[in-house]
């Protein structure tokens, strides 16, 4: 997942790269080869478009966040929320530091609580990041095994 603006760019280079080799192995010339080695060269010809598809859904993910496409985020359970937090951080338009301001913490401690996706908040301060972006958040509560009691 792309948290901001320099891993955007980051990632825009690094798709670059791939699609640069991609092609130069795409156009290069196996035909003398035997079937293990073609088969090793559409392999890794395989693999190179597979991490460019996977680069390009980021971006793409990225700029729809970035574009205000998004209007609702579901998540099938609890433990999706830090992500979804930082897609609404990105969606509501704020930088890392303007969060922070915003709950009045530095730039480095949102960094932090995104790179660990939350680990180390509080559920005080996953509230308050939720307050800072204006946004609601439902679940349901499901019990699981009904009958038992612990």
């Amino acid at each position: 997942m792309i948290f901001n603006e320099r891993q955007y760019g980051i990632t825009q280079a690094q798709l670059r790269k791939f699609q640069t080799v991609v092609q130069k192995l795409a156009a290069s010339e196996i035909t003398n080869a035997d079937l293990n080695h073609q088969l090793r060269h559409q392999a890794h010809l395989d693999s190179m478009n597979s991490q460019i598809e996977s680069l390009q859904q980021e971006l793409k993910e990225y700029q729809n966040l970035k574009e205000g496409k998004v209007d609702r985020l579901q998540f099938d359970s609890f433990a999706q929320l830090p992500e979804a937090l930082i897609k609404a951080r990105i969606v509501r338009g704020l930088t890392q530091e303007q969060l922070g301001e915003l709950m009045g913490l530095k730039a480095q401690q949102i960094q932090r609580y995104e790179a660990t996706y939350y680990a180390g908040a509080s559920f005080t301060k996953i509230l308050a990041v939720q307050k800072a972006l204006n946004i609601e958040i439902k679940e349901e509560v499901i019990f699981l095994n009904t009958g038992q009691k612990a």
